[in-house]
């Protein structure tokens, strides 16, 4: 794996990772980004350290959260505007479906809230103009051929948004910096304690977000159901 953007874990110890693209790296993402390929994939390894790729032709899979009862993963598609369901288990096991699509923005990481609904951030918003090079396949390529990276049209990158959406894909809140002083890029979160933490990559700092009591549930967001438990002391 060239690109591994993400990965959580499923009760039966299997590690799931989203691989963002098969052709770049970290240090050339602006160019898969802006060229808008589908060369990401979704792997699978397997506890005695087998790989299956179990999802191919994925356009920037950059996101991946098991959901709380354990049967499907989530997973945030930058380049679909959308977050996809892929059921590992159960007889609906190796089908994928949409959960929330044609989304403002270009989804980031998942991660599971404490009253079993789900966090994720927007690493960057559609604008008019980014929508319309979507449409236009050469011209991206001749821009990203020609023309120096500061140049080149990309969405709005430097925004600080953080939504949490419910089981079924509602949107139940928005969080912004509107500032963009503290957190002008926001692209993972995770909940701890009744602490929302927010880390970005283009910043040298990590946030700390103390959530609403009636924002907290129960329900530990580091835990997933049917897991196996450890036992003694939590470790902190």
């Amino acid at each position: 794996m060239t690109f591994a953007d993400d990965l959580d874990v499923t009760p039966d110890g299997a590690i799931w990772v989203s691989d963002f693209s098969t052709r770049t790296n970290l240090s050339d993402y602006q160019n898969e980004f802006v060229e808008t390929r589908a060369n990401g994939r979704v792997v699978r390894i397997d506890p005695d350290g087998t790989t299956e790729v179990v999802a191919t032709n994925y356009l920037f899979p950059n996101g991946i959260c098991t959901a709380h009862d354990g049967q499907s993963i989530l997973i945030a598609s930058s380049g679909l505007f959308r977050v996809d369901r892929l059921w590992v288990s159960g007889p609906r096991a190796g089908e994928l479906e949409p959960v929330i699509e044609n989304l403002p923005g270009y989804p980031d990481n998942i991660n599971r809230a404490s009253d079993g609904n789900y966090w994720m951030a927007f690493l960057a918003m559609r604008t008019p103009m980014s929508d319309l090079m979507l449409r236009h396949p050469s011209s991206r390529l001749e821009m990203t051929r020609r023309l120096p990276n500061d140049e080149w049209i990309v969405p709005q990158l430097n925004v600080s948004c953080v939504v949490k959406f419910s089981e079924a894909g509602e949107i139940l809140s928005v969080r912004w910096d509107s500032t963009l002083e503290q957190y002008p890029m926001v692209t993972s979160m995770k909940e701890a304690d009744g602490i929302l933490y927010l880390c970005g990559i283009h910043n040298n700092r990590v946030g700390r977000l103390v959530l609403p009591q009636d924002e907290v549930g129960t329900i530990d967001p580091r835990a997933v159901a049917g897991a196996p438990r450890k036992t003694g002391a939590l470790a902190r």
